[in-house]
């Protein structure tokens, strides 16, 4: 009779240890959680990094259409005026004879004034 008790006792204890093997502990599943927490906020910082970068460059993109649009017009005669303002982009022209009666064309593209893009060609 004692061994059949020993042999019971045998078979719950690996019945329970069985159990605790297939299951996930609080830590195991509070470390995992903390883990998805840390991969998702990295990868909304790279998402939202990414939306800047895309609006910088569409802003670059359409002051320097803006600036060799202008420039265009001026070298042909068709534009007159030597500064203006299109849309949210402030635009001014500046000449100047260099060497040999070249004529230097400067062409600076600004946004609120902050962040100015020149072109310089020669005429």
């Amino acid at each position: 009779m004692n061994k059949r008790l020993q042999s019971m006792h045998l078979e719950d204890s690996g019945l329970k240890r069985q159990g605790v093997e297939h299951g996930f502990t609080l830590l195991e599943v509070m470390v995992a959680m903390a883990i998805f927490g840390v991969a998702v906020i990295t990868l909304l910082g790279v998402f939202s990094n990414g939306l800047n970068l895309t609006r910088l460059t569409n802003k670059h993109t359409q002051a320097m259409i803006l600036a060799q649009s202008k420039l265009a017009e001026f070298n042909t005669g068709l534009e007159q005026d030597v500064i203006g303002k299109q849309g949210c982009f402030d635009w001014e022209i500046d000449t100047s004879i260099i060497d040999h009666g070249l004529e230097k064309i400067v062409l600076t593209v600004s946004q609120d004034g902050n962040q100015k893009m020149h072109i310089v060609t020669l005429r």
